[in-house]
């Protein structure tokens, strides 16, 4: 988690020091005004000149203890610089920052190196489908899909912090308002990366194949179906074996620049919580009849507590062009929580699996990455199976500042 404490500490050291300066405007006692604006052009005068060694430095010593807070306020500020002067408790959290940047976050520069950008602006579009599926020992099989939930946004990042907004298209151009809503929180550093999700779906699914019924068109089913609710939640915890040569946020957060192939070794652990309630008793007469048993409602709650090893790689084919899969199987166990199934399992044996790919091209600033996710899990009661999986394809534009 270090460099989630170093984001937290750069944000703010960057609020604290935007309130002084302005608050003060390095000692002089002008109006709020007056202020805004020396305080505006302070800092777009250092953006320009702080690739300047020569005028940077002059810069420096012009402002001496205040030129931290004006470069920390432009994106600039070298937390490595040793000739910067910073009161003693802003020195000690810098002090921070550079053990643990050195401790945890550090790469061989022959195969991983920073972007140089602090900022990004970015847009992106994403679709997200929900595959289910119920298999009974009859040999009858169950398969149901969620519409797809297609959302467009943009987003601007200050390193770890973002702020963006995305629309749902279907609540937009869409008959009916679209069920299905997903959360996301991913952050990842040279050792390790975590993925948090929560996930709803609440009817707008679709029978895809049932008895004689096949339907591989997952745009257009003859059988709506709204007897399906889901809630989900969890977490995936990773951490790379070769942290030093291969680079996740390369592939996934665009914040590093993969220069040589390389691959990793990736483990850790997983937790999820899955809460799905099926009424078959709204599905079609005709559809009802070809059911195994008389049974229609089924409750499958459980918690899953696995642990994960698999293999991710970065492959370099090309100059500033990126092709990252990563595969991660999941063994544990599954506690089930509900009491209403007549033939529930209280605990069993958990097999799930992960996958991510992505291809990224990196032009100057500016990136461009079309990706894909697969997080399966499995469901073994005694007397039929259960599968429920997220697949998510996006594709990301964004610039670099």
């Amino acid at each position: 988690m270090k460099e989630l404490r170093r984001h937290i500490i750069l944000l703010l050291l960057m609020l604290f020091s935007c309130s002084i300066l302005y608050a003060n405007n390095i000692g002089e006692d002008i109006t709020d005004a007056e202020k805004q604006e020396k305080w505006y052009k302070l800092v777009k005068s250092y953006r320009r000149i702080a690739n300047d060694s020569v005028a940077r430095d002059s810069f420096k010593a012009k402002y001496e203890n205040d030129y931290w807070k004006i470069a920390l306020a432009s994106g600039t500020l070298d937390f490595e610089d040793k000739s910067v002067k910073y009161p003693s408790f802003v020195q000690f959290c810098v002090d921070v920052y550079n053990w643990g940047n050195k401790t945890f976050n550090t790469y061989d520069t022959d195969y991983v190196v920073g972007t140089g950008k602090n900022w990004k602006l970015q847009l992106k579009n994403d679709n997200w489908l929900d595959f289910y599926q119920m298999r009974f020992p009859e040999g009858v099989n169950i398969g149901m899909s969620s519409d797809v939930a297609t959302n467009v946004g943009g987003s601007i990042s200050f390193m770890a912090v973002s702020l963006g907004y995305m629309i749902n298209l279907d609540n937009l151009i869409g008959d009916e308002p679209m069920k299905h809503k997903r959360l996301d929180f991913n952050f990842s550093c040279a050792l390790i990366a975590l993925d948090a999700y929560y996930s709803k779906n609440t009817g707008n699914t679709n029978i895809t194949k049932l008895g004689d019924y096949t339907n591989f068109n997952v745009f257009n089913s003859d059988y709506k179906f709204s007897g399906l609710s889901l809630k989900s939640y969890g977490f995936d915890l990773y951490y790379f074996f070769n942290n030093r040569k291969y680079s996740q946020g390369a592939a996934y957060s665009y914040s590093k620049y993969q220069k040589k192939s390389a691959g990793s070794i990736i483990s850790g652990i997983t937790m999820s919580h899955q809460n799905v309630m099926i009424d078959f008793n709204r599905l079609p007469e005709n559809i009802i009849s070809q059911l195994p048993n008389e049974k229609l409602d089924y409750h499958i709650y459980y918690n899953d507590f696995c642990l994960m090893l698999g293999y991710g790689y970065n492959w370099v084919f090309k100059k500033n062009w990126l092709l990252n899969a990563t595969l991660i199987p999941c063994l544990g166990f599954n506690h089930s929580l509900s009491s209403s199934e007549y033939d529930y399992r209280k605990d069993m044996l958990s097999v799930n699996v992960k996958a991510k790919m992505a291809l990224v091209y990196n032009h100057n600033n500016f990136y461009y990455s079309l990706n894909g996710r697969y997080d399966g899990h499995f469901y073994n009661a005694k007397r039929y199976r259960f599968i429920n999986s997220y697949s998510n394809v996006a594709l990301v534009a964004g610039f670099r500042f």
